[in-house]
């Protein structure tokens, strides 16, 4: 009889407790698909048991006694004799069956665990709703036209094969088109290495030539043209510098030996002035050393423009910043590195980079930043 009640009760209740035994709880279970057995179960209810949940909320034994036009005493007296029968049948024969609703039982701790027994649905919402059973649907032709397709099949004659000479003549313009290709890469690749393309996305330059930046070198250093003077020939004029006072010294010069001496003495004097004059010309355009290129690392910061995969286009690059008046350097590439450096200034520390990375920024944009060597 008790079993009845906590069955009645779970239609309408979440949780049914069992006063000394344990409660009962129900979760919603959505409608699900078994595609083995190709059917639809509704939504329904499924029970968890809880032995924590033994406090007396008086809901069973409540139930129980209005069912029974009895008093509370009598129906909580029926409720211990059932716990108390629950327990006897699992000491006895170790487990207990509710029925339509689960089986108790020890396991292997000896522990009491609760296995629900998929029964009748205890959701009222889905009162009526039967299990649906749904077959794949199996699409058939009908016979009739299966005969037909494969009378029209048999009907139907074999593509004939091209000829030799039809297949020879596909074959070698697949050829011709793959050799084409090929070359046209090579002729692209081979281009594209004598091709000078600045690698530094952070600093983008105009892409020049090596042939047009080495000619505006050329032609932008001046190098002094030292004639020999041969023995017994005249001495040309073009030799002198070019400036006047050069011209005047030569001069003077020439004629103080052509008076003082003789024809071939004033010839070697003026063999004697033209070799002084290369000489001290050489002295003054040779420039003191100065130190462009660092290829160690020393530990400092540097605020880099641009970075290049050659270092003749890097050398042109420091060329112009040193001639707005900036210390340039090129720094080479370290491990793990192809691209050479330029950098406009160098610092001991990373603050002092960042300090003055504002005043370089109006002078070379704000793609520039701070490398440690």
């Amino acid at each position: 009889m008790v079993e009845k009640h906590i069955k009645h009760l779970l239609y309408n209740h979440d949780c049914v407790i069992i006063p000394d035994f344990g409660g009962l709880i129900t979760r919603y279970v959505p409608a699900r698909i078994n595609p083995v057995k190709h059917t639809l179960v509704p939504p329904s209810k499924k029970i968890a048991f809880n032995e924590k949940l033994v406090l007396n909320d008086g809901l069973l034994i409540s139930t129980i006694a209005y069912a029974n036009n009895s008093s509370k005493e009598e129906a909580r007296q029926l409720v211990i004799s059932f716990v108390h029968e629950v327990r006897t049948r699992l000491e006895s024969e170790q487990r207990f069956e509710l029925t339509d609703i689960g089986v108790f039982k020890y396991n292997h701790e000896q522990k009491l665990v609760f296995e629900y027994t998929e029964g009748d649905n205890l959701l009222e919402a889905s009162f009526g709703l039967p299990e649906i059973v749904a077959r794949p649907i199996r699409h058939e032709e009908p016979a009739v036209l299966r005969t037909l397709i494969k009378e029209r099949q048999a009907a139907e004659p074999a593509p004939a094969r091209k000829p030799f000479k039809a297949r020879l003549k596909r074959a070698y313009h697949v050829a011709a088109g793959l050799a084409l290709t090929g070359l046209v890469g090579t002729a692209l690749y081979m281009l594209s290495l004598q091709t000078d393309y600045n690698l530094s996305s952070l600093y983008p330059t105009s892409l020049v030539n090596d042939e047009e930046r080495a000619d505006e070198k050329t032609s932008s250093v001046s190098i002094p043209v030292q004639h020999e003077a041969t023995l017994g020939q005249p001495v040309p004029t073009d030799v002198l510098d070019a400036s006047g006072a050069g011209m005047m010294d030569g001069a003077d010069a020439w004629g103080d030996a052509s008076s003082n001496t003789s024809g071939q003495e004033a010839q070697y004097a003026a063999d004697e002035f033209v070799y002084e004059k290369a000489e001290a010309v050489e002295e003054v355009a040779a420039p003191a050393p100065v130190t462009t290129t660092v290829s160690d690392k020393d530990g400092r910061f540097y605020i880099i423009t641009g970075g290049y995969a050659r270092m003749l286009n890097a050398e042109f690059s420091r060329q112009e910043i040193a001639e707005n008046g900036h210390e340039a350097k090129v720094l080479e590439p370290g491990k793990g590195s192809r691209l050479f450096k330029v950098s406009v200034a160098d610092f001991a520390s990373a603050e002092e980079a960042q300090a003055a990375m504002n005043t370089y920024r109006k002078s070379f944009g704000e793609n520039i930043w701070v490398y440690n060597n």
